[in-house]
């Protein structure tokens, strides 16, 4: 009988995670969520080892498949992806993982190699790449930064050369480098006090009496930092409907469109449904606030989130908000937000696949959606009425192009300072024409005030006709 070679399966599910991602359009923390449902008997450590793997595989996967290609002489698109992703993930554990000794790195990786691919030769390749890595992990050798920009950052801060051309182009080399480096940070793991049932001086408490440490956000009044993850799962104040997750970015975006209680509200790309509850909030849960989302599984999972969070007065429907609504003509609101589908450019530290998924037709084709969206969406908003428009990119095609755009297609629309009309503790989040912008390496006084990169801006309907 063959013997079957053993293996760590920790490792083991860290690549088959790997092969899942890239074969779907579903995000690796919600397979790593669904892998970890489905195995309970996961240690923690076994969990957080292979988050580890997976997430930090994911984010160097451009240095790690430069790296490789050095080490083995031939073009990493001769190799099969799954013999890829089993020397991505050996590679990472040897120069990103210090307490995995190389030994075990490589052995694990070959075991591995044994169990799936059952070919010797296969398991000798992955032995003789993973060890010369080893030797020569000192010795990498990317393009110098000074020549040759483009091909540094990309090869070393492991970012589609597309998107590093663009951002050297758009914000200069030091500063693509700095966005590019903040992309490969682990994102704060931040909350939003649901300030409907707890302040947050008494949520920062009841987690300090858990042992979790945390610190407030800076600019949002919500929000808290923890000093680590959580498995919500088995949170009991998650359960409770005491917090929400969410980035500080986003948690600011509800009070720039400054809802009011008893008022008519509209947020027309809703899922998962944090800004709505966050509206919610700032409503003192009176009034009306219609959420929309294409897809009745995220209805369905705002639905949830509001029953969990303890808010009564959203009403979720499935609607395609680009086309025409079902409401009567006259049912206008008095506030409208439109935090559009983009190519989410800013929330690469939390999605790194992503930026492997993107590519630059991307920007047009969801430019196109956006202004079809904020035509259909703005008719419905009373004269006098506030609209803000969100995304969580950087991209000006889908940012500033499309505001402007609105602007002179609807002449009804004016573009409003957000210094304006909001505290002053927000206002060195706003640049000199008025628009609220946040980046990944933003980091105010201290590291852990890092962000999402966000855009916003804020517009009146006049009732004015030119």
């Amino acid at each position: 009988m063959e013997r079957t070679e053993a293996f760590d399966p920790a490792r083991r599910l860290a690549w088959t995670i790997l092969q899942q991602v890239e074969g779907s359009s579903v995000f690796a923390d919600f397979t790593l969520d669904r892998t970890f449902s489905q195995t309970p008997e996961l240690r923690p450590l076994d969990r957080a080892f292979i988050s580890e793997m997976v997430l930090g595989t994911l984010r160097w996967q451009g240095r790690l498949d430069a790296i490789i290609q050095m080490a083995s002489k031939c073009r990493e698109k001769k190799l099969h992806s799954r013999l890829l992703h089993l020397l991505r993930l050996g590679a990472y554990q040897i120069l990103f993982m210090d307490r995995v000794p190389d030994s075990a790195a490589v052995n694990e990786s070959v075991r591995l190699a044994k169990a799936v691919f059952r070919n010797a030769k296969i398991a000798g390749f992955v032995n003789a790449l993973l060890r010369s890595i080893a030797r020569r992990k000192a010795q990498e050798d990317f393009p110098p930064f000074q020549d040759h920009p483009v091909e540094h950052i990309a090869q070393a801060f492991s970012h589609p050369r597309w998107l590093v051309e663009r951002w050297v182009t758009e914000f200069g080399p030091e500063m693509a480098k700095k966005l590019c480096a903040a992309n490969n940070q682990r994102p704060p793991f931040t909350v939003r006090t649901n300030t409907l049932r707890i302040s947050r001086e008494d949520l920062r408490e009841q987690f300090s009496a858990l042992g979790i440490s945390s610190i407030p956000t800076q600019f949002s009044p919500e929000g808290l930092i923890l000093a680590k993850s959580l498995l919500l799962i088995e949170m009991g104040l998650f359960q409770k409907g005491m917090f929400f997750v969410q980035d500080e970015a986003s948690q600011i975006i509800p009070h720039l469109l400054g809802p009011q209680p008893g008022e008519r509200v509209l947020d027309a790309c809703a899922a998962p449904g944090g800004k709505t509850t966050h509206l919610v909030q700032l409503m003192q849960d009176r009034g009306e606030i219609f959420a929309l989302d294409l897809h009745l599984s995220k209805i369905r999972l705002i639905q949830e989130n509001c029953i969990r969070l303890g808010v009564s007065i959203v009403r979720a429907t499935q609607t395609d908000a680009s086309r025409p609504l079902s409401f009567p003509p006259d049912f206008l609101f008095d506030r409208i937000l439109v935090d559009a589908p983009c190519t989410g450019l800013g929330i690469l530290h939390r999605n790194p696949e992503a930026k492997w998924r993107r590519k630059p037709e991307d920007i047009l084709r969801l430019q196109q959606l956006q202004r079809k969206l904020l035509d259909n969406i703005s008719s419905r908003l009373k004269p006098g009425g506030i609209l803000v428009y969100s995304t969580c990119t950087m991209t000006r095609e889908e940012n500033e192009s499309v505001v402007v755009s609105l602007l002179k297609r609807h002449p009804d629309f004016e573009l409003e300072d957000l210094r304006v009309h909001i505290p002053g503790s927000y206002h060195s989040l706003i640049d000199a024409r008025g628009y609220f912008r946040t980046y990944p390496e933003m980091i105010t006084g201290n590291e852990e005030y890092r962000m999402d990169g966000f855009f916003a801006a804020r517009m009146r309907k006049t009732g004015k006709m030119e």
